[in-house]
């Protein structure tokens, strides 16, 4: 099988991993939503600021030296394996020993035990990471997009029910312990390789070399993420905090479904092609208009729609989302042709250079946050929002050096998909203040949905859009390659 064939194979299997997987969590996410309260989700919102930024620090950067480098050995595999694990270990004990401290912090004694509980996620997520770069490195999508989706769909199941019985916050608790431990489980069941008894000192300081400002990078990029979720949880409280962390994991599912599913894919592809500019150059170009092709009208959709979306979803009591989503929804529209820049750091080796980036970045973005706060939730997301332009701008200047684009060539490359869905969005918008206005918000939201689906997909055609009918060729190649037209030169 060809490098293209792979990364077909492997996108429509990322695809599918992504879909089935979001699809069951985004419905548990409903059903919890109506069982627990927005104080509920925000305390474990700010339980997870500190278990999350511990769950990156865990793997070191090193999955993706083993994915990047050319060659892996026995002792480059087994080297990872052990230090990652140990690092967990650590991680692990600190959590735990740190755990009254943080619920000092937040001035709440009750997540001094789910912290602790929390803690053994480290360990057990570690003993995956391993097998999991491995079967990434081997294009072997297929069996890490059911491992996904089952453990997606096992976690949710426990969460549910322990809510329905009344466990609260622990149910949320234990998602989370579940999807670790059946994660690793079934990775260690598809992968046929095992740890040995080795440690090679040379190898670990010639991956690490890769992975210490990757790690660096990780840790600022975290904190830049979550910074807001920590001040808001200190200084708002836990039902501030669970309003705007529903708002932000709403914008980020477009994010998450269609540029992490093609980043899967592409950094291990472009890792092979990491010598071949130009090549990598029409891949780069080509992936980021196909997420701006499915994410554009998506986010526009629910920025225009916010207000019958939430209620649909989660009820009355979740009303002060809406007006915190419209805004974050454009955020992420710009947000999904940022996200591809990192794939030209990690795959060209740059991650030095995008450490040094996130270090002003992150500066810049505590004193949004802190200006912001100042207004409510309202101005950290308006503070949020003009950091993330000011910060895209930046990313996409220096990664566009590496591969010979200015940020104005790339931003330009998706202005055509930019037109046709604010064109959507001005129509759906049009007819849903003026003719569905007094309608129920279900009837609301699914009749101008469709419409809106129906716009874009016309306009697709009609303008014969260059980036929509390169999709449609990709598919094709799954279909039958023997068909594969020469537009898809550009994907390696």
């Amino acid at each position: 099988m060809s490098l293209r064939e792979k990364v077909v194979h492997g996108l429509l299997w990322s695809l599918a991993s992504r879909v089935g997987g979001q699809a069951f969590q985004f419905a548990f996410g409903v059903v919890l939503a109506r069982l627990l309260s927005p104080n509920e989700f925000g305390t474990i919102g700010m339980l997870l600021v500190f278990t999350g930024f511990a769950q990156a620090l865990a793997d070191c950067g090193l999955s993706a030296a083993l994915i990047q480098i050319q060659v892996v050995t026995e002792r480059d595999c087994s080297t990872v394996f052990w230090l990652q694990f140990a690092i967990a270990l650590c991680l692990c004990g600190l959590l735990w020993v740190s755990a009254p401290a943080i619920a000092a912090f937040y001035a709440l004694p009750a997540i001094e035990m789910p912290c602790r509980l929390m803690s053994g996620i480290f360990p057990l997520q570690a003993l995956g990471y391993t097998h999991s770069s491995l079967l990434s490195k081997q294009f072997q999508f297929r069996a890490l997009a059911i491992i996904s989706v089952v453990s997606i769909a096992t976690s949710g199941i426990a969460a549910v029910a322990l809510a329905a019985y009344g466990f609260g916050i622990w149910a949320l608790v234990w998602q989370s312990m579940v999807a670790a431990l059946v994660t690793t489980a079934l990775l260690w069941m598809r992968s046929h390789w095992r740890p040995s008894f080795l440690f090679d000192r040379e190898a670990a300081v010639k991956l690490s070399r890769y992975g210490i400002y990757l790690l660096g990078h990780g840790s600022l990029n975290y904190w830049i993420r979550n910074g807001d979720n920590l001040l808001i949880g200190k200084f708002l409280g836990a039902h501030s905090l669970g309003i705007y962390a529903r708002a932000y994991s709403l914008m980020l599912l477009p994010l998450n479904n269609i540029g992490a599913v093609l980043g899967q894919v592409m950094f291990p592809a472009l890792s092979q092609v990491q010598h071949d500019i130009p090549r990598f150059r029409k891949s780069y170009l080509t992936a980021t208009r196909v997420i701006a092709l499915i994410s554009f009208p998506i986010m526009i959709g629910i920025a225009v729609l916010a207000e019958p979306f939430i209620a649909v979803l989660y009820g009355e009591k979740w009303a002060e989302v809406y007006p915190l989503l419209q805004v974050l929804s454009l955020v992420g529209l710009f947000q999904s042709i940022i996200f591809p820049v990192g794939w030209i750091f990690t795959s060209l080796g740059k991650t030095k250079a995008q450490f040094l980036l996130s270090v002003p970045l992150a500066f810049m973005f505590i004193i949004a946050i802190i200006w912001g706060i100042r207004y409510g939730l309202i101005g950290v997301t308006y503070a949020y929002a003009i950091w993330t332009l000011w910060a895209g701008v930046l990313n996409l200047h220096l990664a566009g050096k590496y591969i010979g684009l200015t940020a104005s060539n790339i931003l330009m490359s998706v202005v055509p998909i930019g037109l046709m869905s604010g064109a959507m969005g001005l129509v759906v918008f049009m007819v849903d203040a003026f003719l569905l206005k007094t309608y129920l918000p279900a009837i609301q939201l699914l009749a101008s949905g469709a419409l809106g689906g129906l716009i874009y997909l016309t306009l697709c055609i009609i303008t014969k859009d260059e980036t929509f009918v390169e999709l449609l060729l990709l598919i094709s190649t799954k279909i039958d390659h023997d068909l594969v037209p020469a537009r898809l030169k550009s994907i390696p």
